[in-house]
Order: C-alpha cells, then structure tokens, then sequence
C-alpha cells in the first residue's frame, strides 16, 4: 500500500509540474504561439518595413546587437501590443503604430523591446521556467514523503496536504519577480538608448500612461501589451522623471520623421479599414501628403482608378525621388489589370530603391503575368537578385519556378519547386522535384549540387521526426 500512496503522490507531483509550466509557457509566449496556431496576419510592407528600420537602427548599435540579425515584423492586429519571441525576432502589432501618436513612443516601446534582447530575457525566462519547475518539485517531493511518513508512523499532521500548493505559489512568485526585474531591466535600456540617440522618452510615458489605464478592465478586454508587459504607476512615473532629466538637442529630422509616422498610419488605416472610413477620415479639404496617400489607396480598393491615379500621381510628381508613390501605383495598375502600365511604374520604384526584396517581388510578379518572353527574362534576373538577399522567400521561389516553366527550363522549374517545397516543411514533395530535377542536371553542377543538398536536408529532417514521434509514442 505505501508503494501505491507513494506512486500517487508522484503522478500527482507530475500533474502539478506540467500545469505550472503551461501557465508559465502560456503567460511568456502566448503571443508567438498564437502567431504559428492562428497564422498571424504579417504584413509586408517596403516603406513602413525601411521607416521602423532606419529608426531603430541607431538603438541596435547603441545596444551593440547587429541589426542584420533581428528581424522585424508587423502583425495585422487592431491590439496593443509588440513583443520579442523566438530569437532576436520583434514583432509589432498595427494597433502599436496607430496609437502610439508619435513617432518617438513608437521607438521607444521597440527600445524597450530591444532592451530585452540585449539583456538575454528570453533565455532568462527560459531559465526562471526550469527554476520554477524545481522549485515545484523540491516543494512538493518533501510534502509528498511528509505525508508518506506521517501515515506510515499512524501520526495525523493537520495541513500538510495544503503544503502541495506551496510549491508553485512560492515557484509563481519567483517567476513574476524575474519578469518585472526584467521589465525594468528593459525600460532603463529604453532610456539609456533613446538618450544616446538624441530622443525623447516623455511620448513612452504617455502612451504607457494611457495603457495603464486599462489594468481596471477585465483581462479579456485588456491589450496584449499590458498582460505580457507589467505596467505600474511606479514605473511611469520613474519614466516620466528620467525622461525630463534627460535634455534632448533639436533635431532637423523630428518634422521628417512626424511625416513618415504620419504616412506609416494613413497607410495602415487606408489598407486595413473600409474605404469609406479612410474617405471620412482623410476628406478632399485635406491636401497633406499622408491624407492624398489614404485617398489614394482608398480609391484604389473601390476600386476608382481614374480618382486614385489622380491622387497618387499629384504625389509622385511633388516628390519624384520617393519610390513608394510609384510603388503603390504600380499596385493600383496591376490589381485592376494593367499589368503592362504597372512594370513601368514599379521599375521607377525599384530604381528608386534598388535591391529591396518586396519591390523586387512585385515588379517580377508584373514582369511574369505580362507574358512576354523580354519582360519575363527580366523577372527570372530579378527574381535571382532578391532570392541572393532573401533566400528564405518561398513567394519568390514559387514565382521563380512559374517563370522557368514559361521559358521551358523545366528542370530550373522543378528545382525551384523543390527549394518552395523545402522551405514550406513539404519535405516529400521537395525530395520528389529535388529528384526530377536531376535527371537533366550535369553531375556535379551547381544546380545538381543544390538539389542534392535538398534531398539530403529534407531526409534528415524527416528522420529527426520520425524519431521524435517514436519516443513521444
């Protein structure tokens, strides 16, 4: 009998680990695992990509991180929220952007996000995990051989049973005193960095201020931000205190950078709301350059062509060293079937910005869909040129492989097939046109080399899992 109490109590400790550490992996990073369960909405998007770029870039070296190795996503989300996960990834919701109102707040919640990667919280919190779970364990394995004693010995000791709660009481306290360390860890980072790269960090404290306001709501109607990012009348005030000790020079580029934040949110707006939302808020008496931008995406997902080509052009004209006025046209024209005008359009983009992925992309997409055999050479060259700087593209390898077939270079086609095919976890059908490919491939060739590689990668992945799956089962 005491070895059964003794196996009980056991599989009872187990129960209680593992429903620790799913509240815990629930409250850390729920956010990026909702990202992978519902298929978040990221958007990619040249300017608003280049804008939060070129402003963070400055904090990345501060904080002695390569910008290089961070990536940067916007998520579709109305919600307030911005986080890191997954490695050196940050991901910002639209909802962050649009009611930030100002550029400043806007960097300086990412240099709060970029504190924490400076300051190793992800693998910190990996660790607080594991200390929590021993904390669990010791807690609970000493309450367990109280209670196997004090029935062995015929003693009965009143509250013991209510010890196996202390365990992850005492786990979950620890844990949340690490969390809030590093909430301050990042907000002084945020200070030290925004201070270093001549910014003010008054707008944070604003909009952290009004975020504050929410910790009265329910959870469920709470922002995402202020679940994963503790915010306390303490800690905006310590904000609001450093902020004005810390003397910011006049910048010449606080107007320009007002503009972009302006046309980063008209942007958002004009493309995530209905058309005649974007029309109220931007009405025609509004002649600035971010209210002719929303009118113009506006009219374009009418869609009104003649009324957004209106629009855009009087911008492209007033600013004709700005890629994303004809960027957006090009759009305008493809998407109502001017696939030949569009090319036009997006080369002057792409010669404005050259070598940037998402224009690259499009203007190959224009170039493909014209079917002509000129502009689809051109599409292969250019398609080659972005797969150098983004390899991990898989709409790019799709798009590679379409207009390979169109030049009868099959075996290109199928290689290309197979590098989408790999990238997207379909390893059966990447080995399968990894193998077609071959058969027309020189041995020993660059291109048989590569499809080699896929087979070989894509076998050991499959073997990785089979053999994961074998010691689940």
């Amino acid at each position: 009998m005491p070895n059964n109490r003794v196996f009980l109590i056991i599989e009872y400790i187990k129960l209680n680990i593992n429903r620790f550490f799913l509240l815990i992996v629930l409250l850390c990073i729920i956010n990026h695992k909702e990202l992978h369960a519902q298929n978040l909405n990221l958007i990619q998007d040249a300017e608003i990509e280049l804008t939060i770029r070129k402003w963070v870039e400055p904090i990345f070296k501060v904080a002695g991180i390569s910008s290089k190795a961070v990536n940067i996503y916007i998520v579709n989300d109305k919600s307030i929220n911005a986080f890191v996960a997954g490695g050196q990834n940050i991901f910002i919701n639209t909802g962050l952007i649009l009611k930030a109102k100002k550029a400043d707040a806007l960097i300086g919640v990412l240099a709060h996000e970029i504190g924490h990667i400076a300051g190793g919280h992800l693998n910190r919190t990996i660790n607080s995990m594991k200390d929590a779970s021993n904390t669990v364990t010791i807690a609970t394995l000493i309450t367990a051989g109280l209670m196997v004693a004090s029935k062995a010995s015929g003693m009965r000791t009143p509250g013991i049973g209510k010890l196996i709660t202390l365990g992850p009481t005492i786990a979950a306290r620890n844990f949340y005193k690490n969390s809030r360390q590093n909430e301050k860890y990042a907000d002084a980072a945020a200070l030290k960095y925004m201070s270093a790269v001549n910014r003010s960090c008054l707008p944070l404290a604003i909009l952290l201020k009004n975020l504050g306001k929410q910790e009265l709501l329910h959870e469920n109607r709470q922002d995402p931000y202020l679940r994963t990012h503790p915010i306390s009348q303490d800690r905006i005030s310590e904000i609001m205190e450093a902020s004005k000790k810390i003397k910011i020079k006049y910048r010449d580029e606080s107007k320009l950078d007002e503009l972009r934040y302006k046309r980063m949110v008209a942007k958002i707006i004009a493309f995530t709301n209905n058309s005649g939302k974007t029309l109220l808020l931007y009405p025609k008496s509004n002649n600035d350059v971010d209210a002719k931008y929303a009118r113009a995406i506006a009219y374009l997902r009418l869609p009104d062509l003649d009324k957004g080509i209106k629009e855009i052009s009087e911008l492209i004209i007033n600013n004709k060293d700005d890629p994303f006025f004809p960027e957006l046209l090009g759009q305008m024209l493809f998407e109502n079937g001017k696939v030949y005008e569009s090319i036009s359009e997006l080369q002057k983009s792409s010669d404005l910005l050259p070598n940037n992925p998402i224009i690259l992309l499009a203007l190959s997409r224009s170039q493909v869909e014209s079917g002509e055999i000129k502009e689809n050479n051109k599409a292969i060259n250019n398609l080659k040129k972005l797969l150098q700087i983004k390899p991990e593209n898989i709409a790019a390898w799709k798009l590679l492989s379409i207009a390979e077939a169109r030049n009868n270079n099959i075996s290109l086609a199928q290689l290309a097939s197979a590098e989408s095919y790999f990238l997207l976890g379909e390893l059966d059908l990447a080995i399968q046109f990894a193998k077609k490919a071959r058969i027309a491939f020189k041995k020993n060739s660059p291109s048989d080399i590569r499809a080699l590689d896929i087979i070989f990668f894509s076998n050991e992945r499959i073997n990785k899992l089979r053999a994961t799956q074998n010691i689940t089962d």
